[in-house]
């Protein structure tokens, strides 16, 4: 039993490195898209703020699907980095 799971482990260690590099690269490319996500939030919020003002119902609604999708690609990547290092650890407790 001791000498399947070693060579199982071997054989994961290519999954294991493609899980690790995809990990890597969505946190390096948070890190580095970052303050321009945040700009971009703050912007869409600042004019969702004013399409409620000026009762501009139409871009309320496009602004508002905006946000909505910023919102859900990085729910996305939180949720795919997750799975990426749950997956790693498994792989580590073989």
């Amino acid at each position: 039993m001791f000498i399947l799971r070693k060579l199982l482990k071997v054989l994961l260690l290519p999954v294991a490195f493609v899980l690790f590099f995809i990990r890597w690269a969505l946190e390096a490319s948070v890190k580095l898209t970052e303050w321009a996500v945040g700009l971009l939030t703050l912007i869409v919020g600042a004019a969702i703020i004013y399409s409620i003002v000026i009762h501009r119902w139409g871009d309320l609604f496009l602004y508002s699907l905006i946000f909505a999708g910023i919102m859900a690609i990085l729910m996305a990547v939180v949720v795919v980095q997750d799975f990426c290092s749950s997956m790693l650890e498994k792989i580590s407790m073989l």
